[in-house]
């Protein structure tokens, strides 16, 4: 049930943050606002999967 919990809590966010970001990019926001907005979500998207694979590997190598 825990995991259930936690998979559907997990693509809800997912669905809303994809929602949100369609409206931030469709409402009337000048195009240099846009972009750099783009940006910061491509390089917080880059760094959370490079967190996460360094995470991995320190856990195999103590392990």
């Amino acid at each position: 049930m825990k995991k259930i919990l936690k998979h559907l809590i997990f693509w809800l966010s997912i669905i809303g943050t994809l929602f949100s970001m369609i409206y931030f990019f469709v409402a009337d926001i000048p195009l240099y606002i846009k972009l750099l907005g783009a940006a910061i979500i491509l390089y917080l998207g880059y760094d959370l999967i490079t967190e996460s694979k360094k995470r991995k590997k320190k856990e195999a190598l103590d392990a």
